[in-house]
């Protein structure tokens, strides 16, 4: 099974197919329960000290007990049926304990495309509310499945080199018994070296991957209208910073790279495993490097650039709306952002300082202060991007990139923008026909 296949709705009014889980289907109970019970309960252990002054082996989970093929194999076959996040979060699990981080990587892509794709069919459902829902996400963020594994992934093809062994190195944990003598030098070398070139590049790729599609599945999250939360990921995404970090800090050419991992890359099993059906990551299609946005008044520009494009080609395209309200928020106070997006909320807003003071700004004295620009100090216009910066747009791929560019910029340029959230928005817009449009923005209940 391939990501292309699980991103198709099985029925055209059952886009994810039936809650396997619901309606007791005895393969789904069989498989699920019975691989979650075989889930690692702890992933290491220290050794104990004996009374004979000797301790006790260190015990650490070890990769190889996964038969990473049956286990795949079984949940592809349940997600040919439905479309479920607990067999999604439980793939990428076994794909981290298997220490396969390409393989993880695209498990968690795949989780964020569907999160996009299928928001409110995507099992389990938010009928009954976010807690199953946010209770399997979370899973992404388990110490012991997730996290821990990680710390002890290969970052060589094999575990010779491991963010934990480097840590240990660096005196930054405790060492287990098979942790002695770790040379910091040694290590960083090994990961240098040419002979490890490929394997480090595939891992890399794969590491970034893992985190930009975490970042996604909390944004997909947070804009579900239906009921929004924030999945937390802390302990993973630091996890997989540090790694990053310490394979950069190894090899400085990688630093500033661009997510490369495509699906050959992820569907290649190394030598010594057997071939295996593994979800990949879509295949970019070769349209050129990423636009790179300098400054807000080339934001604004780029988005323009994708508003004469739907314009052209594809006016009765929602993503045109988001795109066009985006760019009217650019360079907007917050005050103004909430007033758009929150008409009747935002007349709440207030900026309380707790009983004890009593102090408070309500709604009119925040608007008053959005405006209040000290004399002398009005913004400066930004020079206009070089010739050539603001391209004709003319196939959809190109405006995607230029969509996600954008928001890209402004998730680290400007935190508090709501530029970020409508684009993202908007990019789940994108593949979707009239049908899902007219489901996703007229609710049933509304309907009738």
């Amino acid at each position: 099974m391939d990501l292309a296949s699980l991103s198709q709705p099985i029925a055209p009014d059952a886009p994810c197919g039936p809650d396997l889980n619901a309606a007791e289907d005895p393969a789904f109970d069989e498989y699920y329960f019975d691989a979650t019970g075989r889930l690692p309960a702890v992933y290491v252990q220290s050794g104990v000290a004996r009374p004979d002054g000797t301790r006790t082996p260190d015990m650490i989970f070890d990769s190889s007990d996964v038969d990473i093929t049956a286990e795949t194999l079984a949940i592809d076959a349940l997600l040919a049926r439905s479309r479920d996040l607990r067999l999604m979060v439980l793939r990428a699990q076994w794909e981290v304990l298997a220490g396969r981080l390409p393989g993880a990587a695209a498990t968690v892509g795949a989780i964020a495309n569907l999160l996009e794709r299928f928001p409110d069919h995507l099992h389990p459902t938010l009928e009954d509310g976010i807690g199953d829902r946010r209770e399997t996400i979370g899973d992404l963020n388990n110490p012991t499945t997730i996290v821990q594994p990680l710390q002890f992934a290969g970052l060589v093809g094999t575990t010779e080199v491991t963010l934990r062994k480097i840590m240990v190195a660096g005196g930054k944990g405790t060492p287990l018994g098979s942790e002695q003598d770790l040379q910091l030098g040694a290590l960083k070398a090994t990961l240098s070296d040419s002979g490890f070139r490929a394997k480090v590049d595939e891992n890399h790729a794969a590491l970034l991957m893992f985190r930009d599609a975490l970042t996604r599945i909390e944004q997909a999250c947070q804009i579900n209208a239906n009921g929004p939360f924030s999945p937390q990921f802390g302990q993973v995404k630091t996890t997989l910073d540090e790694m990053i970090s310490v394979v950069e800090d190894a090899r400085p050419d990688l630093r500033g790279s661009d997510l490369q991992m495509t699906g050959d890359a992820v569907a290649d099993p190394a030598p010594s495993e057997p071939a295996t059906p593994v979800l990949q990551a879509p295949p970019v299609a070769a349209t050129g490097p990423k636009p790179q946005i300098v400054h807000h008044t080339h934001a604004r520009q780029m988005l323009e650039a994708c508003e004469t494009y739907y314009r052209r080609f594809e006016p009765s395209s929602a993503a045109l709306l988001l795109v066009t309200q985006a760019r009217l928020l650019i360079g907007k106070p917050l005050i103004e952002a909430l007033e758009v997006l929150l008409p009747v909320e935002s007349k709440k807003a207030i900026v309380d300082f707790g009983p004890k003071t009593g102090f408070a700004l309500n709604l009119d004295r925040l608007k008053a202060l959005s405006g209040d620009i000290p004399g002398g100090l009005a913004p400066e216009r930004a020079p206009d991007p070089p010739t050539g910066l603001v391209p004709i747009l003319s196939t959809p791929q190109q405006a995607a990139d230029t969509v996600r560019a954008v928001e890209d910029y402004f998730r680290t340029s400007e935190r508090s923008s709501p530029v970020p959230v409508l684009l993202q928005r908007a990019r789940t817009y994108l593949d979707k026909d009239f049908q899902s449009l007219i489901d996703e923005l007229i609710p049933q209940d509304a309907a009738k």
